[in-house]
């Protein structure tokens, strides 16, 4: 019986860990009847090093900065709740300094469901350096999506 308990404890546990997996996607919410639209800002790259920052659009309309999650430490994602019409905007800055190309993933979700998507790759710096004073040029990516 005891093993029965611990065996059936195992299984419990990963099904409840997957379940809580995206809790700490917090929402901004804006003060007042809850009527709005959910925008997901999402974006996934395939090395955290050659992130220099980001910044998205809140529901005020200003622009914040982000940071990784510990435990992604190359998926960012934010939802916040906005009134339409409403202009998403997400800006990526990257800095390649690794010798090999990286991959991004910008996508936009509107109520659950993904609007709008960019891919693309985050280039190689030139060999030799076009400006020796700053051999890793920097790369930007800005995605918008009208609601």
């Amino acid at each position: 019986m005891k093993t029965l308990k611990k065996l059936l404890f195992l299984l419990i546990l990963p099904i409840a860990f997957i379940s809580c997996n995206n809790d700490d996607d917090a929402k901004q919410i804006i003060p007042g009847t809850p009527t709005g639209t959910d925008v997901r800002y999402k974006f996934s790259v395939s090395s955290s090093d050659v992130v220099t920052g980001f910044k998205y659009k809140n529901a005020n309309g200003s622009m914040d900065s982000g940071s990784f999650n510990v435990e992604s430490p190359r998926t960012y994602t934010k939802t916040i709740i906005v009134k339409k019409p409403f202009q998403t905007r997400m800006d990526l800055s990257f800095q390649n300094a690794t010798g090999v190309e990286h991959n991004y993933t910008v996508e936009i979700y509107v109520d659950g469901i993904l609007s709008n998507t960019q891919s693309g790759i985050v280039p190689i710096p030139p060999v030799p350096p076009i400006d020796p004073q700053k051999p890793y040029p920097p790369f930007s990516v800005s995605k918008t999506y009208d609601l």
